[in-house]
């Protein structure tokens, strides 16, 4: 048996991880969690009401979400959007950071309500990253090869947060057994 050098043992390690990486990025196209939304639009969240043009749905769950870009301090983005993390002591109160997002939803399939919802208030379900902070409205199933209708209606003036880029998006989530 030929014994293997440790500079070709290393070559062989770094050619595999090489080859996994290009495999991975190559796939990346056909991810399973990564979908398009089924709407991704950009809101005012000024008091009314904003309605989706016509969506296609898979029998699948969706997550109704406002999307927002970090272009206000960390804070404070977070209290206008009314996010809430676990270790917070209230701070919003402290340094007197109002809540702007407030709305109520419904998803309708001509005019047949499908799902519904609000936001009212603090919580604790919301996405983020370096760039984005995303606050769930809330959830809905679709049914197979139905087109279904957003409404949202912004009931407290959120007009600050327009500096943000704001975006309503529906997005189908992880992979459920419905």
């Amino acid at each position: 048996m030929k014994k293997i050098s440790r500079f070709r043992q290393l070559g062989i390690v770094c050619g595999t991880l090489a080859v996994f990486a290009f495999a991975s990025k190559a796939g990346a196209d056909h991810c399973f969690l990564c979908r398009k939304a089924a709407v991704n639009m950009p809101v005012s969240l000024a008091v009314g009401t904003v309605r989706t043009p016509e969506f296609p749905v898979k029998h699948e769950a969706y997550e109704i979400s406002i999307q927002v870009e970090r272009r206000i301090p960390l804070g404070e983005l977070d209290c206008m959007m009314g996010v809430k993390f676990s270790w917070e002591h209230d701070h919003c109160a402290k340094f007197n950071f109002e809540r702007l997002l407030d709305a109520d939803w419904k998803v309708l399939d001509g005019d047949r309500i499908v799902a519904q919802g609000s936001v009212h208030g603090t919580d604790d379900n919301f996405g983020t990253s370096e760039d984005f902070l995303s606050r769930v409205l809330g959830t809905f199933v679709g049914e197979k090869d139905k087109k279904y209708v957003l409404e949202v209606k912004f009931t407290k003036d959120g007009t600050p947060l327009n500096v943000t880029n704001p975006h309503l998006v529906v997005m189908m989530t992880k992979a459920t057994d419905i």
